[in-house]
Formats: structure tokens, sequence, C-alpha cells
């Protein structure tokens, strides 16, 4: 987490000007393809037993769940020493599904199916679908953006938007350190996600609204 400063600071020029061009569109846009929620509940309860761990590898450092063969399994976050970040569900120190942040642009999604923004302008820029690539021309997407939303209370939203609402999948970060990954429905926090705390532990499962509808506490490994 030593790292977030920089990076929330690299993605807070993308928010005014991408709010102000979105325009209305009836049919929300199909960006990636989504697991059904039995899959993800058993995902859950396959993770469930892995611990946090905080692991230093050179500049880099990734916090999140570790398998007991030692790969990174289950829901957790790499930092690069550049400031970049993937945050989500990995498989073996793959990333299953998530988001990956650089300087300059972000992808959420996964390798055959996600949708990459432009960070200079907020804009969705394409959507790979089944290896296929979607340009904007063949796509409605100015109701879509990715950006940062700081609040009065000092929490910050970083994220995709529809219709200026917190809608897809984003990162929320609060102001005592603690931050959120997971789906959003209408600006609000709604499906599968990770609570991560200042001191390392993770709650993993489902929200709904923003009531817990199943959560499991994994402690990190002290």
């Amino acid at each position: 987490m030593k790292r977030i400063a920089l990076i929330l600071f690299l993605l807070t020029f993308a928010v005014s000007r991408e709010q102000s061009s979105l325009h209305a569109q009836r049919t929300p846009l199909e960006k990636y393809e989504l697991a059904p929620g039995g899959f993800e509940n058993v995902y859950i309860d396959h993770v469930k037993g892995f611990a946090s761990h905080t692991i230093d590898i050179g500049d880099n450092q990734y916090l999140g769940q570790v398998s007991r063969d030692h790969q990174f399994y289950g829901y957790g976050m790499f930092i690069n020493g550049d400031g970049s970040l993937i945050i989500g569900k990995f498989r073996d120190s793959q990333l299953l599904f998530g988001i990956t942040l650089t300087q300059t642009g972000a992808v959420v999604g996964n390798q055959a199916n996600h949708a990459a923004y432009s960070l200079t302008s907020g804009r969705l820029e394409y959507i790979i679908r089944n290896g296929e690539k979607l340009l904007p021309e063949q796509l409605s997407t100015l109701d879509y953006g990715f950006v940062t939303m700081k609040y009065s209370n000092g929490d910050q939203y970083v994220g995709e938007v529809y219709q200026r609402k917190r809608h897809g999948y984003g990162i929320y970060y609060y102001r005592n350190g603690d931050f959120w990954f997971g789906e959003y429905d209408g600006d609000i926090r709604n499906g599968f996600g990770a609570y991560f705390t200042v001191d390392g532990d993770i709650q993993i499962g489902e929200w709904q609204g923003e009531d817990e509808k199943r959560v499991i506490q994994v402690k990190k490994r002290r």
C-alpha cells in the first residue's frame, strides 16, 4: 500500500473532462464477460482458507491471498515499482479477472475479454470480446469512462462509470487507509469483491447494496 498515493496522483486528472462529456444511452454495453454467481461462490469457497500476505519482490509488492504452494491465489493487489498495479482475483499467480492500471491506461477484465480506457481522457477506447477488437465507431461509448472521484470526506473512487455514476468495477479508497475492490451498479457497491484493511486483513465475498450478503474474513499471516 506504500505506493497508493502515487497511483491516485497519476489518476486524478481523468475526472472532470470525462464527466462533462458523458451522454445518455439506453442500452448498457456488454464490455466483458462476467462469471456467474455460482462460479464466484465456488471460487470463494476454494480460496477462503488462503491467508493474506504482504510480499516484497524487489521494487514490487503483492498484498493479498497466497495459496499453500506459495502462488498468488485469491483476491489481491500487485503494485509495480513504477506505480502501476493489478488488482482483482488471482489463480496460480495469474490475473483471473480484475483491473490493470498503468500511468496512461486502465484495462478491466481478463486477457480474452476486457475493456480498455485512456486515463488521459477517461474514455473507453476499445473492447476485446472473445479475442475480437471492437473500436468506438462500432460501439456507443460516450456513456462510459474510467475516472477518479474525490469526495468531501476524504474518500476516493477510481474505476468505471456509466452516465456519471459508479458502475462496473472500481476501487474505493477510504481515508483511513482501507480500500474495496469490486462491482458497482448504479452508484452502489453491488456484487462480488474484496475489502482490504490497513492491517492487511481481507474480507472476500458478495455485497448486495451496501450490505454484506456473504462475506468471509481472511486474516493476514503475521
